[in-house]
């Protein structure tokens, strides 16, 4: 039997940066169920007091080898993992025997429950695993924790793709004739940049307020900063006119098993023309090329969930796969 008292918790914020190197390290094992917005110096982009951090780590007595993370804010007696990114749930590593999963995952809950009225976990989504991992869910649920939901995701299977009618194949007929027709006049074409580029940016917020009224998640400054942070997670594709004159965008996060797109866009000038439809077909053509399993399109709901944006579900759906949610557990402290 393996003795909890092997292992200890610490806060993340009375660590030294050669040890959150370490655990920025652990995340991004492949064996572990983390990734790279789960990390110390991802969520460092953030301003300093924008989150009130209370995130640990539970590390070995004796070698200090990091066994499990958990990054977390709060705000007032409600902690969450972690307010600053999509899923900041527990980081084990998936390889460990089960009752070391356990004695983690019961040192960090047991820190927060000890500390906090509520706490809600945005636990990593299904999928993003390379082999089902439900542990963790068994643990959460075991405690009492209850099973909910952030958001609703599109998401596509690409695994079997293996030319390009494999990818028409996945559209529906609407779609898959609009994008051989964009494809056969030749007015556009697709390249990977490292510049994010201020135009597009500010055409993207126009967009996005005209439509929906709202904004994108992170500022001009924001998102380049990231992406100079991790350029080998962080990707801009385009859609130009042969002449130059920018047709649509897309930012994309590479995550262990999930290609992402995190932002899209179009210019509406050119929307008739389809070059939004062409983006889409060569990003899943990118992402099978480089290995990926499942294609992302993130959420199609607004609110935390509360409600499902239609229009941008079905849209999404016409480009063929299926939809995933975004776990959330949360447990009240008595």
């Amino acid at each position: 039997m393996i003795s909890a008292d092997k292992y200890e918790i610490r806060q993340l914020k009375d660590l030294t940066e050669k040890q959150l190197c370490k655990i920025d390290d652990f995340i991004m094992k492949g064996s572990t169920n983390g990734e790279f917005i789960n990390t110390s110096y991802y969520l460092g982009y953030h301003p300093k007091g924008r989150f009130q951090d209370d995130s640990v780590a539970v590390l070995d007595r004796g070698s200090g080898e990091v066994k499990g993370v958990m990054m977390a804010a709060y705000e007032g007696d409600v902690l969450t993992s972690h307010p600053g990114t999509t899923f900041a749930g527990p980081v084990v590593d998936r390889i460990a025997k089960a009752e070391v999963i356990e004695i983690i995952m019961d040192k960090m809950l047991s820190y927060y429950e000890s500390r906090y009225r509520e706490i809600i976990i945005k636990k990593t989504p299904d999928y993003y695993t390379n082999q089902p991992f439900h542990l963790i869910d068994y643990i959460l649920m075991h405690r009492g924790y209850t099973f909910g939901m952030s958001a609703l995701a599109n998401i596509i299977n690409i695994d079997g793709i293996d030319c390009e009618n494999d990818i028409l194949s996945l559209f529906h007929p609407k779609r898959r004739n609009q994008v051989k027709k964009v494809m056969s006049e030749h007015n556009f074409g697709f390249s990977l940049e490292e510049e994010i580029r201020e135009a597009v940016w500010i055409n993207m917020n126009e967009n996005l307020h005209n439509r929906f009224h709202a904004k994108t998640t992170h500022t001009l400054e924001e998102i380049r900063e990231l992406k100079k942070r991790f350029p080998d997670h962080v990707k801009t594709y385009y859609v130009d006119t042969l002449e130059g004159e920018y047709s649509a965008f897309s930012l994309i996060f590479l995550f262990k098993n999930v290609f992402h797109t995190q932002y899209l866009d179009v210019n509406y000038a050119y929307a008739r023309q389809y070059p939004n439809l062409l983006l889409i077909k060569e990003l899943v053509k990118t992402a099978r090329d480089l290995g990926y399993r499942y294609f992302s399109f993130g959420a199609s709901t607004e609110d935390g969930g509360d409600i499902l944006n239609y229009g941008l579900y079905e849209y999404k759906a016409e480009y063929g796969g299926g939809d995933i949610l975004l776990p959330v557990y949360a447990k009240k402290v008595m």
